[in-house]
């Protein structure tokens, strides 16, 4: 079955100026419900059950792209791409990574208030979050953000894997406490309840949080991360490392591409298509392998409570 490349309904100027705006914008209905059919038993044979893919035993959530077919086909052969420019206004997009994240039934298990922004070894404002939900969300379990927070320019000492190995340094600021933040009256609180098909973009400026699961089902959903025309690279060492390329390779200044930045989409029709871009990674591992049990649960952790 064909499913579609291009967004199901027209990405409004409504949606453009409530993205500017508020820092988040749910776009209904930009996928044919049957792009999630496809998806989902994967999802849940990956967070769920655990099912080897392929995918590297340090970030089993990571890079699904790279080794799944269905998900490959979502990055280059859906309209994820060119939702996201059309909602930033960026005249091309190209991919970042993309990564899942799922919490049980009944989990209530909480993801702390955060903005992506200091993750990424980068600099510039489009490079967004693409949450797509493989299933019905209520707004209770779906991520809640602070609208306009994305206009506060707070670079926030993130918990990265590299951040947690290092000092906080003096000019960078914790994430803030959510009982201070609930307090102030100041802040406006804001999620939507998602049903197959929707798309919600987060601007990487955006303060948002995720609480635990009250449905009965596993709440599963990919996060893909795409670049826009004001990235360039910026690497630091609390950024997160990205599978097949060192920081050594992002020059400062430069605009990300190459084949682990194909280009998705742009407004004169062109993309780079996927024959370039990964079909594994450059390491083997053994079969055997032996993880540390202190770092592979707290990744696990991770796994099923972010996002």
């Amino acid at each position: 079955m064909k499913l579609n490349k291009h967004p199901l309904r027209a990405i409004t100027d409504e949606d453009r100026e409530i993205y500017q705006r508020e820092g988040a914008v749910c776009l209904r209905q930009v996928f044919d419900p049957e792009w999630i059919n496809v998806l989902k038993p994967l999802g849940k044979r990956i967070s769920v059950d655990g099912e080897d893919f392929g995918l590297l035993p340090s970030m089993p959530g990571r890079y699904m792209s790279r080794t799944i077919p269905e998900f490959r086909s979502l990055i280059f052969d859906s309209p994820i791409a060119e939702a996201a420019a059309q909602v930033m206004g960026s005249r091309q997009v190209r991919f970042f990574f993309d990564e899942i994240f799922a919490k049980a039934p009944h989990s209530d298990s909480k993801t702390i208030w955060h903005a992506d922004r200091m993750g990424w070894p980068v600099t510039g404002v489009m490079v967004p979050s693409l949450w797509l939900p493989l299933g019905g969300v209520a707004a209770e379990n779906s991520l809640e953000f602070i609208v306009g927070s994305h206009n506060q320019d707070v670079p926030y000492w993130l918990f990265s894997p590299n951040a947690r190995q290092m000092i906080k340094p003096e000019d960078r600021i914790s994430h803030p406490n959510e009982q201070k933040l609930r307090a102030d009256p100041n802040n406006e609180f804001k999620s939507y309840a998602m049903e197959p098909g929707d798309l919600l973009i987060v601007h990487p400026w955006t303060l948002h949080f995720s609480s635990g699961n009250s449905a009965d089902d596993w709440r599963i959903a990919l996060s893909v991360r795409m670049f826009g025309d004001d990235i360039r690279w910026k690497p630091r060492p609390d950024c997160v490392n990205l599978a097949g390329v060192s920081f050594d390779e992002m020059i400062e200044g430069e605009a990300p591409q190459g084949p682990l930045f194909p280009l998705l989409w742009s407004d004169k029709g062109e993309s780079d298509g996927d024959s370039q871009f990964p079909t594994g990674f450059a390491t083997n591992w053994s079969a055997n392998r032996k993880k540390d049990v202190n770092e592979d649960k707290l990744f696990q952790q991770l796994l099923k409570s972010n996002g």
